[in-house]
């Protein structure tokens, strides 16, 4: 307690400048002791982590090697499969000379590796290791020459002209050209040569043993034939020695070749120890690397953390001490000014020991003497004129403050050349994302970047020149931070200080960039409403219509014989039936989107049956100078689908691009995946996130620009309407895209257009493909089926239809009748029409209906795709949906399924 007292005495002694010295120089030890700290410890976990690059690298380079050398071992074992088949020579091309560049990368390799390893970098435990890396080098080396002398050896075996294989047949040949005709000699020497010719296959020495035993034989059959002069037998004999000579070298060359093959053995197992070794020895120390980095960090932060309390431990004292020093004295005497302020000239400062604050106080009560004996009457006027002038400063200050509108005030620099940020109100600071503390001080090119080209600074230049206000009119400023539409009014003050008043005028235009958007979408909503009534009013009465188009024909030609004459005019009525309800479909996709099921399907397998469809074979035949081509993405996204719709799409957007295209021309279908962010799905209008993507791009002669916004209208088009198209197919396009919760990107140029259709991905699995039925597999077994439908000609072919199927059929008119009839008789199944005219419609009939049979089986066909009614009849059982115009197969399809459920 003495010391402190001490210590305290001390430091009141001292003159207040020391004091402040003495706390700063304090302070700013403790910031040099945690700088310090920190430095070190960066500095120890920059050499750890260069440690782990280190060590990592040595395991990389490790392992490159040995993977360099299975390779070569590869190679060289090749070589000794190969070279029977397809020659020496190819086998020194394709597999020996490669193993030795091999082998000689690798010696590359582990020389670096050595130099790696004497690295200050390196840790000591890999200098400190048994680890030979002259070991490996050497192995690989010995496997370099190894290599070679095993390709050498193979080549005195088997070279073609001079080898020693080919040396023994040349001696065989030259044998039995002088033993032809010789009957038991002749015999023996095919033994020995099978023998010397199975040896060379298996390379089983017991075999050129057997050979060497039929030659001793040949020698003594030889000797015991009087036949032969003393000449004879003595060149006959120098042969067979250079048939057993040769086979004796070859013998020799084999066992030394097994000898090569035993030394890669133990060279791969030499290296493959040293190798494990060091990436074992590189593991560990990344491992101890990363503990000493988390070890470093723990102390770092312990130090720094306990010179910061020591720090705030410090700075309170320093704080107490100046307080009780300087900050009361201070606050007193302050308090003395502001009394003396007030007006009260009696106040007096306390003047306390010798320091300057004292000498303060003195000269301050010296002063207030002179003030009491000087203001007088003028004290009055002065306060007055004070309290004036602190209320028109606040007025000021809340004007500049609460303006809604952006205040900045510059200082212009070097006669304009560059301006300087003073001052600058709340609604900047919310305008522009800037902090005031962070903006004032700096160049206004420095804030904003974009100031130049935006047009403002020549404005500034403008005003401080002839100090005239000016405008500068709404425009449109970017740089890397900012984006927006700004309106100002600049301004010079008396001080020759610059004021920019100015608006964000942002949200106004981007309304008005969304209302003129809206407005085109209405306008098209409009005309495809438009559309849709009137393919509303009529689709209904033309299925029904083409029913018997596409019905009857089928019915009749199940009845005729194949030769007859009268079957190429049924398809051809067929057919028409067909692409009339196609057109149809259209109409009404243009008028109420995708209809029918959707299910998972990929891009790429729908690209693919339709370029393998029928009608993309006709319609390429027509066009034979195009060519069409796909870059389809094997990676690509399922997405959820009508697979029918999409097709149309696809043909739709091959026809178009076949049609562009004048003379020889190219046509590429590609897809790929795409990740859609928040800026491309605000101005599409579609959800952010993936997205497969189909691309159908042609070498045409591309849209006019004039016609771009307008393709896809219904009926807009350039072609003959009746010829070329209906003008409905890109509608169809747009329409299928968008109902798929997708959109349709368009780029077209002189040089050719290109669609790019956009949808969502899907994670599930794709549905599987349903299978093409026979209709003797349709066929039932007599169970009664009620047909109703308003449509006379609908009712007789849905009755023919199902009659051939064989099913016992009831056919009536309308739901009332249908209801009367089922009050007396049941039936298996019911086949209804949604809309019927009079009376109840689809969904109503069987309201009514399974009032009297419960759970009573039922498929509702129509006209009409999909629709309210269809849903609701559903919900209450009617699983099955048949579209019309249908075909005996559909029908029979769907009705095998009901009565099946």
């Amino acid at each position: 307690m003495n010391i402190w007292n001490r210590w305290y005495q001390l430091l009141w002694g001292m003159s207040i400048t020391t004091r402040f010295a003495l706390g700063i120089g304090l302070l700013l030890w403790l910031i040099v002791m945690i700088a310090a700290t920190a430095y070190l410890s960066l500095a120890f976990i920059r050499d750890t982590e260069e440690s782990i690059r280190t060590s990592t690298e040595i395991q990389r380079m490790v392992l490159e090697m040995d993977r360099g050398m299975e390779k070569a071992r590869r190679l060289h074992r090749d070589f000794f499969l190969q070279y029977p088949r397809i020659g020496l020579t190819n086998a020194h091309e394709q597999y020996a000379q490669p193993a030795v560049r091999q082998i000689a990368q690798v010696i590359t390799i582990s020389n670096r590796l050595k130099g790696l390893v004497a690295q200050p970098s390196a840790n000591d435990a890999f200098r400190k290791s048994h680890v030979d890396l002259n070991l490996y080098l050497s192995s690989a080396k010995r496997f370099a020459d190894t290599s070679i002398q095993s390709v050498e050896l193979v080549t005195d075996l088997a070279a073609p002209e001079n080898g020693l294989e080919a040396q023994l047949e040349k001696a065989f040949d030259a044998l039995k050209a002088e033993i032809v005709g010789t009957g038991n000699l002749t015999r023996l020497y095919g033994e020995m040569k099978s023998f010397a010719q199975d040896y060379r296959i298996t390379r089983q020495r017991f075999l050129m043993q057997s050979a060497f035993n039929v030659a001793f034989q040949m020698r003594k059959e030889i000797a015991s034939m009087p036949n032969f002069t003393g000449e004879s037998r003595e060149r006959i004999n120098q042969m067979l020695n250079r048939c057993i000579s040769a086979a004796e070298s070859i013998l020799d060359i084999d066992v030394a070749i097994k000898a090569k093959f035993n030394d890669f053995a133990l060279q791969t197992d030499a290296a493959e120890a040293v190798s494990k070794t060091l990436i074992r020895l590189a593991k560990e120390e990344v491992d101890r690397a990363q503990a000493r980095i988390v070890r470093a960090h723990r102390i770092a932060i312990a130090v720094m953390v306990a010179i910061t309390l020591a720090g705030l431990v410090a700075a309170a004292n320093i704080a107490r001490i100046l307080n009780n020093g300087i900050t009361r004295r201070v606050v007193a005497l302050t308090r003395s000014a502001e009394e003396l302020r007030k007006g009260n000239l009696d106040v007096l400062a306390a003047e306390e020991g010798t320091d300057e604050l004292s000498r303060l106080a003195h000269t301050f009560n010296v002063m207030a003497s002179h003030i009491r004996e000087l203001i007088g009457g003028l004290e009055q006027k002065v306060e007055q004129r004070t309290a004036e002038l602190t209320e028109s400063e606040r007025r000021y200050r809340e004007l500049f403050e609460h303006s809604s509108s952006g205040v900045l005030v510059y200082e212009a620099l070097e006669e304009g050349q560059d301006f300087i940020l003073r001052d600058m109100n709340r609604a900047v600071e919310k305008i522009e994302g800037v902090k005031r503390e962070e903006a004032l001080g700096k160049k206004i090119t420095e804030v904003f970047p974009g100031v130049i080209d935006f047009g403002l600074l020549d404005v500034f230049r403008k005003v401080l020149k002839t100090g005239q206000s000016a405008r500068h009119p709404a425009s449109y400023y970017s740089d890397e931070r900012l984006r927006g539409w700004r309106e100002s009014s600049v301004y010079k003050l008396p001080s020759g200080e610059i004021v920019a008043v100015y608006d964000d005028l942002t949200a106004q235009k981007q309304a008005e960039i969304e209302k003129k958007a809206m407005e085109a979408k209405l306008q098209r909503a409009q005309k495809i409403e438009t559309i849709g009534l009137l393919a509303g009013g009529v689709a209904h009465d033309l299925n029904n219509i083409l029913s018997g188009l596409v019905g009857y024909p089928e019915l009749l030609l199940m009845q005729i014989p194949e030769e007859s004459s009268l079957r190429e005019p049924l398809k051809a009525i067929q057919e028409s039936g067909q692409r009339a309800a196609a057109v149809v479909a259209d109409l009404l996709t243009v008028a109420r989107g995708v209809a029918g099921t959707k299910t998972t399907a990929n891009l790429n397998q729908i690209v693919s049956e339709y370029l393998n469809s029928p009608e993309n074979q006709k319609l390429m035949s027509s066009y034979g100078d195009v060519k069409c081509t796909t870059k389809l993405d094997p990676s690509l996204y399922n997405i959820h689908c009508s697979s029918v719709h999409i097709k149309k799409c696809i043909m739709n957007l091959v026809i178009n691009a076949m049609e562009a295209i004048d003379g020889a021309g190219h046509i590429v279908i590609s897809t790929c995946n795409r990740r859609v962010d928040e800026k491309m799905a605000w101005e599409n209008s579609i959800q952010s996130g993936e997205y497969a993507v189909l691309t159908v791009e042609d070498d045409g002669k591309g849209i006019p620009a004039e016609d771009l916004d307008r393709i896809f209208e219904p009926f807009y088009t350039r072609k003959v309407m009746g010829k070329s198209g209906t003008g409905l197919g890109l509608t169809v396009v747009w329409n299928s895209v968008t109902d798929h919760e997708g959109t349709v990107l368009v780029t077209s140029s002189t040089k050719g257009t290109s669609f790019d259709l956009y949808f969502p991905a899907s994670k599930q699995d794709m549905a599987r493909e349903e299978s093409h039925t026979g209709i003797e597999e349709l066929k039932g077994g007599g169970e009664k089926i009620l047909v109703v439908d308003d449509e006379p000609l609908q009712l007789d072919v849905a009755g023919r239809m199902l009659k051939v199927l064989g099913y016992d059929v009831e056919c009536v008119d309308s739901g009332e009748k249908a209801i009367e009839y089922l009050r007396e008789n049941r039936v298996d199944l019911v086949l209804l029409d949604m809309l019927m005219h009079p009376g109840m419609n689809g969904r109503q009939t069987y309201e009514r209906i399974i009032e009297i049979h419960p759970n009573q089986k039922a498929i509702i066909a129509s006209g009409f795709s999909e629709n309210e009614e269809v849903y609701r009849a559903q919900q209450l059982g009617a699983r099955g949906f048949l579209k019309k115009p249908y075909s005996m197969e559909g029908l029979g399809r769907i009705v095998k399924k009901e009565m099946s459920d």
